[in-house]
């Protein structure tokens, strides 16, 4: 369904400079929603993302842990924001049915603290075996399932219950840390924004010529439309096949994404905005995105991170089972600081 009476948003230059970094996390697609949107029909699900907000809300009870026998307490002033890219092509219509989702192939898990002034991105695999619930024809989770992370927005409306589905079960992964929104979009997007902003140049490190030669390995190509999905997407005849590389792809067309957007103008977020609106599922309002892109202008960048594994083929699909220790270690590194700092 296409939107109607938003003739009364507006960007003001500033919101959309601060925010065009915080873009680039998603793919192409999450720019448009982190581009500084100042005025939209969304303003009810904003969520206050003040550093003081979160600092006042912060005497909640703290979780203590003890890892190696050192002892760890939950960090306080943390915010955390659950970024998806949907296996889904058109605009995000949803269904009806309890089960028909699509896939979340890309979740990146952002991370803002307030108090050390820094932000830092997860990306998870979407392979990753974890306990994904299982939603029956009510609607209402029945049980369980130990199965691929990407799984998790099968179940629901493709819509929001989707999305909340996939919330709680990357929560339930970090032992039910709290995460404060979401923002999905379908892949669709990607091929959207990259023509936007005149292509995205990258080097191509591995063999696409099963797939696409125009995409020859040790030149530079500017991609363009389909190119940059299946850059994105493609892991079937490309390098191991195995989702780990395709992530690294993800990350290389990322960083050069953000050079690309670093060169557009102020109104390149109206623009952007107004292309990916109905590929877009969100709980974030204008005013959050607007706050998070800001923090994540002043605050300092931390290095991404990934959670070791292995990957096994079962039954002709990939799973990647998680290190445990690199799991402990990375829900300690996010969210967890030794209870004596």
């Amino acid at each position: 369904m296409k939107h109607t009476n938003y003739s009364h948003r507006q960007i003001r230059r500033k919101d959309a400079i601060r925010a065009a970094v915080a873009g680039v996390l998603l793919l192409a697609a999450v720019a448009a929603g982190f581009l500084g949107i100042k005025s939209w029909e969304h303003q009810q699900y904003d969520i206050p993302v003040s550093a003081e907000a979160t600092l006042e809300t912060a005497a909640q009870q703290r979780k203590h842990v003890t890892y190696n026998g050192v002892d760890y307490v939950q960090r306080e002033g943390l915010q955390t924001w659950l970024l998806m890219g949907i296996d889904e092509s058109g605009e995000a219509v949803g269904t009806e049915s309890y089960i028909g989702g699509g896939q979340a192939d890309l979740q990146m898990l952002l991370v803002i603290d307030h108090i050390n002034k820094t932000w830092q991105i997860l990306q998870l695999n979407r392979d990753s075996m974890v306990e994904v619930p299982v939603l029956g024809v009510t609607g209402k989770v029945i049980g369980t399932e130990f199965e691929q992370l990407t799984l998790a927005h099968s179940y629901g409306d493709g819509k929001k219950k989707s999305c909340q589905n996939t919330v709680t079960t990357v929560s339930n992964l970090f032992d039910g840390q709290k995460i404060d929104g979401y923002m999905a979009l379908n892949m669709d997007a990607v091929a959207i924004l990259n023509d936007m902003v005149g292509g995205v140049p990258v080097e191509i490190t591995s063999d696409f010529s099963a797939v696409d030669p125009s995409l020859q390995e040790g030149t530079v190509v500017t991609l363009q439309g389909d190119q940059a999905l299946t850059f994105v997407r493609t892991r079937k005849d490309v390098d191991d096949q195995t989702n780990l590389s395709r992530m690294a792809r993800q990350r290389q067309y990322l960083a050069a994404l953000q050079k690309q957007m670093e060169k557009q103008d102020a109104d390149f977020a109206v623009r952007a905005y107004d292309a990916v609106f109905d590929y877009m599922v969100t709980d974030m309002g204008s005013k959050t995105v607007t706050e998070i892109g800001q923090y994540m202008k002043k605050y300092t960048e931390l290095d991404l991170l990934t959670i070791d594994g292995e990957s096994k083929v079962e039954d002709g699909y990939i799973a990647y089972y998680l290190d445990e220790d690199s799991l402990q270690q990375t829900m300690l590194t996010l969210f967890y600081e030794t209870s004596d700092s």
